[in-house]
């Protein structure tokens, strides 16, 4: 039986709008317990992560040309130099790990929430002395193919929470390793801060399901934009020229974050995010679209549906979204020193959110 566009709208907005339940759960059970540090922002993670490795000016550190240049900026307020490897078209690492540069760090990325595979990178921490951080920035809830939380697997781990979680802001850095004595700082005070209007409007609809529908935001976000057109040049906000150097200005977490953890229906949002993504990977591949992942493994849990596409082809992925209510977005905005010579395959990446 072929199922309609309208009927698999009317199940993504299900899954987009579950019914709110409170669950007792612990990130700190979730991440074996180790050290943790809590932050507003997973460049700010970084930071610190960086620094508890020991990273001073000058010093290098690895990290993968198909990354953000945001993240770049927790390396050059430091004055480390970044240097960068090569992913292939799955996302896991392309060179061979003995002709990679040295460094002091490098940085592992789970894309998307799918585990990257480690081995190739203990491998070059060992000829190396490297410290390996873990960036699971997409990868909350995911577990490799041993049943591993992602994040928990390298030296240190970053988690950007407010990427799964209907928060502000929120990440945190965890380190693993603690028989190497990393330097750790104290937890920055979190204090009460404002409530942006874009995201106090955000939640607002977020509870007021019963009347609200992908629909409608979908106008509301038409409408914000065709503002923005107007009054910036641009559709979407690009980041800011000084991005890769500049931190955010708070460093310390929103005061819901604590309690978005605590009560986490874990078990719900596994169901939510693994269902949307088989509902859009069936869509998807019957319009012809690749995705970035072959298979949904059992113990991923997808931060978006990644796929590719360029040229016409994402006027026809709009086309198809537009269907069911729904938006893409391109991923990453390279770094400055990546972008030029960047491989097709960085520039044609395409995601839907699971969170709006």
């Amino acid at each position: 039986m072929t199922v309609s566009p309208k009927d698999i709208a009317g199940y993504i907005h299900k899954l987009y709008f579950p019914p709110s339940r409170k669950v007792s759960w612990s990130f700190d059970d979730f991440i074996g317990r180790h050290p943790v540090r809590y932050f507003g922002y997973c460049r700010w993670a970084l930071f610190e992560a960086l620094q508890a490795a020991g990273i001073v000016k000058d010093d290098k550190v690895l990290i993968p040309g198909f990354i953000c240049r945001d993240l770049l900026s927790a390396i050059n307020t430091i004055g480390a130099i970044p240097s960068y490897y090569n992913v292939d078209k799955h996302t896991q690492l392309a060179d061979d790990p003995d002709s990679l540069p040295w460094a002091k760090v490098i940085l592992a990325v789970n894309y998307f929430g799918f585990p990257q595979k480690l081995e190739p990178f203990h491998r070059y921490c060992k000829r190396t002395g490297a410290v390996l951080i873990e960036d699971n920035a997409h990868g909350f809830l995911s577990h490799d193919e041993e049943g591993q939380a992602l994040g928990t697997r390298g030296d240190i781990g970053i988690f950007s929470l407010r990427k799964t979680l209907m928060l502000q802001n929120g990440a945190a850095m965890v380190v693993n390793a603690c028989d190497k004595s990393y330097t750790i700082k104290p937890q920055i005070e979190i204090k009460q801060a404002g409530m942006s209007i874009s995201f106090a409007t955000k939640l607002f609809l977020k509870k007021s399901s019963w009347f609200i529908n992908l629909r409608m935001i979908r106008y509301l976000s038409l409408f914000i934009r065709t503002v923005r057109k107007i009054t910036t040049g641009h559709w979407i906000a690009p980041s800011a020229p000084d991005a890769e150097f500049r931190l955010p200005v708070n460093a310390a977490p929103c005061i819901e974050l604590r309690y978005s953890l605590d009560y986490l229906d874990v078990e719900q949002e596994i169901s939510r995010r693994r269902g949307l993504y088989r509902l859009l990977d069936s869509v998807m591949r019957q319009n012809d679209f690749e995705p970035v992942f072959a298979t949904l493994s059992a113990q991923v849990v997808p931060y978006t549906y990644p796929f590719y596409a360029s040229g016409h082809r994402i006027d026809k992925a709009k086309e198809v979204l537009k269907k069911l209510h729904l938006e893409c977005f391109p991923w990453p905005e390279l770094p400055d020193a990546v972008a030029p010579e960047a491989p097709t395959e960085y520039k044609s990446v395409w995601m839907i959110p699971f969170l709006w």
